[in-house]
C-alpha cells in the first residue's frame, strides 16, 4: 500500500466490511449514512491502495473477490485493534481502580508466593510490586488504591497500620550449630558478617535489629545489600550469614529458637482508602496473621 493513499484508511476500511457484510452497495451506504456515491467511490480508493479488486460486482450486488477473502480477516482484525485503542480510557480507569500490593524487597518472593498468599486468599486484579519499606509508607501516603505492607517498628505518620505480626526467621549460615539455633549459640551461628537490607530501607527497623543483636552478645558486622543476586552470592561465595523468613522455598536455613529475631511485618493503607484496598488490607492481615511467629 502506498504511504499517500492511507490517510484515511480505517474509514476505507470500515466500509468495506459493512459492504462486505450487506453485499449490496445501495443498502451498506444506508447503514452508514452516506449516499451510494460517495461509498463506491471509497470502495474503489481501497482497491487502488491494495492494489486488487476486492468485491466483484453482479446484478444482485456485490460478493467478496478471491482478494477480498483475503482482505477481510485483515480488515477485522485492524478494526479490532482500532476498539482496543480507543479502549485505552477505560483500561487506564480500571488500572487506577485496581489495588497495587506493595511489600518489602527484603522479604523472598518465594516465600511471599509459597507461604504468605495462602490458597483461596482471592487479591484477583491486585497489581503486585516490592520496594523499600520507606517508599512504600509514602505510595501508600498518596495513593487511596495502595495496600503495603512494611518492615517495622517505621514511622507511619496518618496511615492505618494494622497490628504487627511477628515472622519467625531461619538463619542461613555455614556454621555447624544445633537446630534451632539458640540465644546461647546465636553468636556462634552468625559468624563474622550477618547481610541485612539497606539501613535506608527501614532507619528503624534496622537500628532495632543492631540493639537486639547486641544484645545477644553478637558481635558480627552487618553487611547492606539490596539485590537478591548479590545476597545469594554472598550467603554461597563469601559464606555470610543472613535472616529469611522460616520456610523460604529453596532457602537451606536453620530455625532460630522461639522469638529471636523475628520479622515484624505491618500492613498498612491509606486512611481513605477505596473499599477494595481495605478489604485486601484485611485479607493480607489475615494470610499474614497465619505466618506468624507461632507457625512452624
Amino acid at each position: 500500500m502506498k504511504q499517500e493513499r492511507a490517510g484515511n484508511l480505517l474509514r476505507w476500511v470500515e466500509c468495506f466490511l459493512v459492504v462486505a457484510e450487506v453485499g449490496h452497495i445501495g443498502r451498506a451506504a444506508e447503514t452508514l449514512g452516506m449516499s451510494q456515491p460517495p461509498l463506491s467511490q471509497t470502495i474503489r480508493r481501497l482497491e487502488c491502495a491494495v492494489g486488487e479488486t476486492l468485491f466483484l460486482r453482479h446484478a444482485r450486488g456485490v460478493s467478496l473477490s478471491p482478494a477480498g477473502q483475503a482482505f477481510l480477516p485483515r480488515a477485522q482484525e485492524l478494526m479490532a485493534a482500532r476498539r482496543r485503542v480507543l479502549a485505552l480510557s477505560e483500561d487506564v480507569a480500571l488500572l487506577d481502580r485496581s489495588v497495587r500490593m506493595l511489600l518489602p524487597r527484603s522479604v523472598p518472593a518465594a516465600w511471599v508466593g509459597n507461604r504468605l498468599l495462602s490458597p483461596g486468599a482471592d487479591f484477583t486484579g491486585a497489581r503486585w510490586a516490592s520496594a523499600p519499606s520507606s517508599e512504600i509508607v509514602r505510595e501508600v501516603r498518596g495513593a487511596p488504591t495502595a495496600v503495603g505492607v512494611v518492615v517495622a517498628p517505621i514511622v507511619t505518620d496518618e496511615l492505618v497500620a494494622l497490628p504487627v505480626v511477628a515472622v519467625a526467621q531461619d538463619l542461613v549460615t555455614t556454621a555447624v550449630v544445633e537446630k534451632p539455633v539458640s540465644r546461647r549459640t546465636l553468636r556462634r551461628a552468625v559468624g563474622p558478617v550477618l547481610l541485612t537490607a539497606p539501613r535506608t530501607d527501614g532507619p528503624a527497623a534496622h537500628d532495632v535489629l543492631a540493639a537486639e543483636l547486641e544484645s545477644l552478645g553478637v558481635a558480627a558486622r552487618l553487611k547492606e545489600v539490596a539485590d537478591p543476586l548479590q545476597l545469594a552470592a554472598e550467603i554461597r561465595v563469601a559464606r555470610a550469614a543472613a535472616l529469611v523468613p522460616h520456610s523460604t522455598p529453596g532457602v537451606d536455613g536453620i530455625p532460630l529458637e522461639d522469638g529471636v529475631l523475628p520479622l515484624r511485618l505491618r500492613v498498612l493503607h491509606h486512611p481513605d482508602a477505596e473499599p477494595a484496598a481495605r478489604e485486601a488490607a484485611s485479607l493480607l492481615q489475615t494470610c499474614l496473621s497465619r505466618c506468624g511467629d507461632g507457625e512452624r
